[in-house]
């Protein structure tokens, strides 16, 4: 999750294509040690598509869970 929450703040920030190094310094800067594997791994997702793009299919595939409350 950190790994994505860094790559959003460097979008909202202006960078339209984080690299690895991007996220990195981020991540460090805060204080998290960085698994190059799983940053690696994000970087080969995300490669070809847009913020824009990952938020919508994110939205869609929550819209189809049912949420439950139990709530008295």
């Amino acid at each position: 999750m950190r790994y994505i929450a860094a790559y959003l703040l460097l979008t909202i920030g202006g960078n339209t294509s984080p690299s690895a190094a991007d996220i990195k310094k981020v991540l460090s800067a805060g204080g998290v040690e960085v698994d190059d594997s799983r940053l690696d791994s994000l970087i080969s997702e995300l490669s070809d598509k847009s913020i824009d793009q990952l938020i919508a299919e994110g939205s869609s595939k929550l819209a189809s869970v049912r949420a439950c409350c139990h709530c008295h």
